[in-house]
């Protein structure tokens, strides 16, 4: 019986040494992608476009994401900046930045209060949406961003690029939250720290075909996709843009193509209050749209302690010289995969968000570096706490989601 015990034990043990090599190899990948150049083929796609962008409340540092939306290195396109009301903070700060910029074709649209059983980002969206095909000005692509991302000047034009594959029905970028201090600390919190290791933990395992899934702050379709699979009707009582629009990839038989150029700076300043309702929120979505995906995020995150318990189990009982050694070796080799891992991630910031924000981010590469179970524990509680209810807070509104399109809003 000693013997079944030791070799499950070892079982596990060298389960959690191959997650930790996997995750090396899945952001050494990526950092591959994103030292080489696009294609040529990319690189001359330049359709007109109209970039959509929904606005709530007004975000750090927004008017220099303005610039960087409105000052886009790319031949023809339009802004279609949308918000709920004038009433909104950032109307104001919207109608100047347009000002600023004559040269950019550029409007706000009002999209007024959602439904009872509708998400404001997607009532906004498609109020976006329907007032470009009421306009029929002829853009052949339309992309989308959130108004918290920091775009580069040619962030534009690499997203739309790849749509020149027929295969390919949407394009994507992904976000990199950036800890930032709270106003009047000297640096970002412990939390924000761990949240931006937690969401870049992910950026390894997006890929280019079509198992992916889209992320609507950096993302991109051609005109005529979003009509043959009629977007609005799988956006209709929807909470989540990206996910539904993945799932419409999905019944198209067609890929989501990442884009690693198009990664986007995301300043974040969360305590842990901050984190628990993000990662909440974040999680319950996932588990409604996309349970496959939630089930293995648990299953990763559980593995991980399972594996490490396992080998401290057989240090401890010591049973087997041979174990014992194995063991050991596991230990090691995870801590040298977590310094690497570190490493990769380091590097794709470099070659995507440039050395300034490399140089930002190095108190969190720290952490991730030596602290790899605290955030992996974190993660598996906030996974554990998504687990159990429908509920979640948006931007200070409360919603129930019975369903990818099944949704209540609550105040």
């Amino acid at each position: 019986m000693n013997d079944v015990l030791g070799w499950i034990l070892i079982g596990l043990c060298i389960a959690w040494g191959a997650q930790a090599v996997l995750a090396v190899i899945a952001q050494r990948k990526l950092a591959e992608r994103a030292k080489n150049p696009q294609t040529e083929r990319f690189a001359t796609y330049r359709p007109t476009a109209a970039l959509i962008v929904p606005f709530k409340g007004v975000e750090p540092a927004l008017e220099g994401n303005l610039k960087g939306l409105l000052t886009q290195d790319y031949p023809d396109y339009r802004v279609v900046m949308i918000v709920e009301d004038e009433s909104d903070p950032a109307y104001p700060i919207l109608r100047n930045a347009i000002k600023q910029y004559p040269e950019r074709k550029a409007e706000i649209v009002l999209a007024g209060v959602a439904g009872p059983d509708e998400g404001q980002k997607v009532h906004n969206l498609i109020a976006a949406v329907e007032k470009l095909k009421t306009d029929d000005q002829g853009e052949e692509v339309w992309v989308f961003a959130d108004s918290d991302a920091v775009p580069g000047s040619d962030w534009l034009g690499e997203l739309v690029g790849p749509l020149c594959q027929e295969r390919t029905a949407v394009t994507t970028g992904f976000r990199w939250l950036i800890p930032e201090p709270k106003e009047g600390a000297k640096s970002a919190t412990f939390w924000a720290k761990v949240v931006s290791i937690l969401n870049s933990s992910t950026t390894g395992y997006i890929r280019r075909d079509r198992f992916t899934h889209a992320w609507g702050g950096s993302m991109a379709m051609r005109v005529s996709t979003a009509n043959e699979a009629d977007l609005l009707s799988y956006w209709r009582g929807a909470l989540s843009d990206d996910y539904q629009v993945t799932r419409m990839c999905r019944d198209l038989d067609r890929r989501v193509y990442f884009v690693p150029e198009c990664l986007v700076a995301s300043p974040v300043d969360y305590d842990f209050a901050g984190l628990s309702n993000f990662a909440f929120r974040q999680y319950v979505i996932t588990r409604i749209h996309a349970p496959s995906v939630f089930v293995a995020a648990l299953f990763i995150n559980a593995l991980y302690f399972l594996g490490m318990a396992a080998a401290i189990a057989t240090l401890i009982r010591a049973e087997s010289i041979h174990h014992t050694r194995i063991a050991t070796g596991i230990f090691i080799t995870v801590f040298i995969a977590n310094q690497i891992r570190a490493s990769y991630r380091k590097r794709v910031v470099q070659l995507t968000l440039g050395e300034d924000t490399a140089q930002a981010l190095q108190p969190t590469f720290t952490l991730e570096r030596w602290t790899t179970p605290i955030w992996f524990g974190v993660n598996l509680l906030m996974l554990l706490r998504a687990s159990v209810g429908r509920t979640i807070s948006w931007r200070n509104i409360r919603y129930r989601i019975d369903g990818p399109q099944k949704i209540q809003r609550l105040n």
